[in-house]
């Protein structure tokens, strides 16, 4: 399973770390760690690039440090109820044919059920991706999401806001995925209200990898991420059953990781 794989670094690669964790020890500015995990998903990011890593670093934290609200802010177990309760956010046991981890999330509208719901998304997807990022092989290969669009009602089109599309846009910027390969499902009435109201805030490169399908006619989607990693649902194995247990027990295993994580921060000078 993706979970347990484990990498050995070139002689090249262990000196670039050590460059990167200089940098990064001698900013005033910035207040984070200087693990290897840490460092090499900024350096996978940037191709090895020890001064587009750090610089990297610096563009991620000026996003936190703008936007306080956009990443997780409590103990991993807070999460909880808002994980089992919605049952919207899945990893896969196998990566997709590509080596890419797969993650599916679900428009699921729980507003009723979670006052602050948009907001409880905003922070579960931050846990989620900052956890992926400790992986060894998303580091190396990105990820592959499929966002399944058939439960986005009114209630969700009402948060989509100009103002609110143009933070996802920047968070998608920094974010230091080497490659995140997104499907979009859509289904019914709001099929294309959807991704009309993505599209135009998301930026070039990353509008290119961006695919949208037919819920109905899911052969494209089976094509392109493979049958055996695919949830039954989408088309894979009758085995492949979506199981939120996976994400969150991820989640729990490395929650002191995660929480220590959410105090890193870049102080303006």
């Amino acid at each position: 399973m993706f979970l347990l794989t484990r990498v050995e670094y070139t002689a090249e690669q262990i000196f670039k770390i050590k460059q990167l964790r200089q940098l990064v020890e001698r900013s005033r500015e910035l207040q984070v760690g200087t693990d290897d995990v840490f460092l090499t998903k900024f350096l996978h990011y940037t191709h090895w690039d020890t001064i587009k890593a750090y610089q990297a670093i610096h563009a991620y934290y000026d996003f936190k440090h703008k936007h306080p609200s956009w990443v997780a802010r409590h103990p991993i177990e807070h999460y909880r109820k808002i994980f089992y309760g919605t049952r919207c956010r899945f990893v896969m046991p196998h990566a997709d044919k590509n080596g890419r981890v797969l993650v599916i999330f679900k428009t699921v509208d729980a507003f009723e059920q979670f006052p602050d719901y948009l907001q409880g998304l905003i922070e579960m997807d931050d846990l989620i991706f900052e956890s992926l990022l400790m992986l060894p092989r998303v580091q190396e290969n990105g990820i592959t999401v499929i966002c399944d669009l058939q439960g986005t009602t009114r209630n969700f089109l009402r948060q989509f806001s100009p103002a609110f599309m143009k933070v996802v846009n920047e968070k998608n910027g920094v974010l230091p995925f080497t490659q995140r390969i997104v499907h979009l499902v859509q289904r019914g009435f709001l099929m294309h209200i959807t991704s009309t109201l993505f599209m135009p805030f998301m930026n070039k490169e990353f509008k290119e990898r961006i695919f949208t399908h037919d819920g109905k006619n899911l052969s494209k989607l089976r094509d392109m991420v493979g049958y055996d990693c695919l949830p039954a649902e989408y088309g894979g194995p009758a085995s492949n059953v979506l199981d939120t247990n996976l994400m969150f027990n991820h989640l729990s295993q490395n929650a002191s990781y995660l929480e220590q994580l959410q105090h890193y921060e870049k102080k303006i000078l």
